[in-house]
């Protein structure tokens, strides 16, 4: 008996489609400026995720932070990123240069197999990759950001932090309802002589055993208030 419990155990663990989610509060309109600060009282009513880690190396898992908030126009967001060495491409040509950078990355995802999904790539100094993909790693790189879609960001002594506004009409029309498969990620960077020394942050842990944002255990799930 407690063999065959163990085993239908296992088989529940496998089937289970468990996803980490996060409530994405809703403020009245147009009372967040996208400055790269957080300074508007609107952003004391979102929920910080600060639990972002490097399941490849442990050792070097910096602060980061981000925040969600909605209103009926714009689902907006705010990284707060700590770092001591912000790495930038100094020849920066197009869109691409930015997988050399430290970035901050955003996906969103039609379904939980990211049969469809949107991805945005953002560098310190406000340059974005954005691009729609299908699984498994098949890019689509002409992709253009939604109209209305902005960032802005800011340096200083401690790190960047990356503030942005997506029209909501696009997350609504992907997702079909209140809730949207969400991944949030951050890019590391660092020198050493010639060589990059590349970490990579998650909000969730995908499991994989080099790192990889995208496959569909890097999901989670945000769901959208209805309701002030």
């Amino acid at each position: 008996m407690r063999k065959l419990f163990v085993i239908l155990f296992a088989i529940t663990l496998q089937a289970c489609n468990c996803h980490s989610q996060y409530k994405v509060n809703i403020i009245p309109d147009s009372l967040i400026r996208v400055d790269a600060q957080d300074t508007e009282e609107a952003w004391s009513h979102a929920t910080r995720i600060t639990s972002f880690t490097n399941p490849w190396n442990k050792e070097v898992s910096p602060e980061t932070s981000l925040s969600i908030l909605k209103d009926t126009k714009y689902l907006y967001f705010y990284f707060n990123i700590k770092d001591n060495e912000i790495l930038v491409e100094p020849n920066f040509s197009t869109e691409r240069d930015i997988e050399k950078e430290d970035r901050a990355e955003l996906f969103f995802s039609k379904k939980n197999d990211m049969s469809e999904y949107y991805c945005f790539e953002m560098d310190a100094k406000g340059r974005v990759l954005s691009y729609a993909a299908q699984y498994y790693r098949q890019f689509n790189f002409n992709w253009e950001p939604p109209e209305g879609f902005s960032i802005a960001t800011d340096s200083n002594s401690h790190g960047y932090t990356i503030e942005g506004a997506i029209p909501l009409k696009f997350i609504l029309n992907l997702s079909g309802s209140n809730s949207i498969y969400f991944g949030a990620y951050r890019t590391e960077f660092s020198r050493r002589n010639s060589f990059t020394i590349e970490n990579w942050l998650t909000w969730i842990d995908p499991k994989t055993a080099v790192p990889d944002f995208h496959v569909p255990n890097s999901l989670g799930i945000l769901k959208l208030s209805k309701e002030k």
